[in-house]
């Protein structure tokens, strides 16, 4: 294991400042682009659900018809001409493998615009990409060892998540449950380092306040029991997704019928958002609506068959992103109509909990960071730590679940 050297305290610190600077350019980049598109200034107060909410139904559709265009034609280029693009794990695992800065610059660039512009998917990845190419460019001018530029890579691109979302201790913890699979000593300070200082630099330009405000409600018992059983139809869920996602990813992204399949898919996308702008954007919008107690079952069910669909109409199309936010909000739609039909017959569990304990089990199972995901969602919101426990019941029987779907 390698030495926390104050050589290398000092990179994780350098590393952990350009990620916060990173994704406090690339969030104000996506806000710019935002107001560009739909032509609403973003002021405070204004979320981007307000923006497309105020647009009209056809400035949604040709907002969506330009992001296929661009989708398209970007990664058509991108993986035609560019060296390829190498994965953060592959990268971690293999010391050999270098992280192609430019190629990794562009593609993130390319999420940061499509999102802005509509796309479904989610906003972390950039920032996570671009924050370890960086920190994989700076070990390799310096000729550290192997588990000091693994260590390093880890922590920048957990940096990255931990600027963009403000959540330190959660992006720590997903440096060391998901890239590093390692809780030692050394491993823990250097995440904690990193990431806190991204968090740190990224609050300069991004503030600090939690990205959700719930309300206030109290947790019952037949909150536990339904908890229990939510767990396999999240699992379920979760499961049928992923097989889905691979089914409609591109066999390869090179050939010029992309920006075809690209164009078609995004349109399809701007014709739902048409009637459901909260598809739109990586899922804030709709879980704004689901943590307020905002909707009702009857929305929640077309919205949750819209941003399924979406999704697997931008992964047939091509793009890039993120699935943290799109995750926790699929996770809410489906605990909300779950809790719906238990509430018609048995003793009520509170909506909001439910909501929030089904985004962070879907959230875990989606995503295999079952303890990141909860302490992401503590940090996230302003709710209480008692909500861990029908997280950790539903968690149970959901990955009891997935382990026996992953079997066949």
């Amino acid at each position: 294991m390698a030495r926390l050297s104050p050589k290398l305290i000092a990179l994780l610190l350098l590393c952990g400042a350009i990620a916060g600077v990173a994704g406090m350019v690339l969030i104000g980049l996506l806000h710019l682009i935002q107001q560009i598109v739909y032509g609403i200034s973003r002021i405070d107060g204004i979320t981007f659900r307000n923006i497309v909410e105020q647009t009209s139904a056809t400035h949604r559709l040709l907002a969506l018809s330009g992001c296929g265009v661009v989708a398209g034609t970007g990664w058509f280029i991108l993986h035609r001409y560019a060296p390829k693009l190498v994965d953060i794990k592959q990268a971690i695992g293999n010391s050999g493998t270098p992280i192609p800065l430019s190629t990794t610059l562009m593609h993130g660039l390319l999420q940061i615009l499509t999102v802005g512009m509509g796309s479904p998917l989610g906003r972390e990845t950039a920032p996570r990409e671009i924050s370890s190419a960086l920190a994989d460019y700076i070990s390799r001018r310096l000729s550290i060892s192997t588990e000091e530029r693994k260590i390093l890579l880890a922590c920048s691109a957990a940096a990255g998540l931990s600027a963009v979302f403000d959540v330190p201790l959660a992006a720590a913890l997903f440096a060391l449950e998901t890239l590093l699979f390692s809780f030692q000593r050394n491993h823990v300070i250097a995440a904690l380092i990193c990431c806190t200082t991204a968090a740190w630099v990224a609050r300069v330009g991004l503030g600090s306040t939690p990205a959700y405000q719930l309300p206030t409600f109290s947790l019952n018992s037949p909150l536990l029991i339904w908890a229990l059983l939510l767990g396999p139809v999240i699992a379920t869920s979760s499961w049928l997704l992923q097989r889905q996602l691979a089914y409609c990813k591109p066999a390869t992204r090179s050939n010029p019928k992309l920006i075809f399949i690209s164009m078609a898919a995004f349109i399809l996308i701007g014709v739902m958002a048409m009637w459901l702008p909260e598809i739109l954007g990586n899922g804030k919008a709709g879980n704004e609506l689901l943590f307020n107690a905002s909707i009702g079952w009857h929305y929640a069910l077309v919205l949750l068959i819209g941003k399924w669909l979406a999704l697997l109409l931008a992964t047939r199309g091509g793009a890039y992103g993120g699935f943290i936010t799109p995750s926790m909000m699929l996770g809410g739609l489906i605990a909300l109509l779950a809790a719906t039909a238990w509430n018609n017959v048995l003793p009520s569990v509170p909506v909001v909990a439910a909501v929030v304990t089904g985004a962070t089990v879907f959230l875990a199972i989606q995503q295999k960071m079952p303890l990141t995901a909860i302490l992401f969602v503590l940090e996230i919101t302003n709710i209480t730590p008692d909500f861990i426990m029908p997280v950790s019941l539903c968690l149970l029987t959901a990955l009891l679940c997935q382990q026996a779907l992953n079997k066949q």
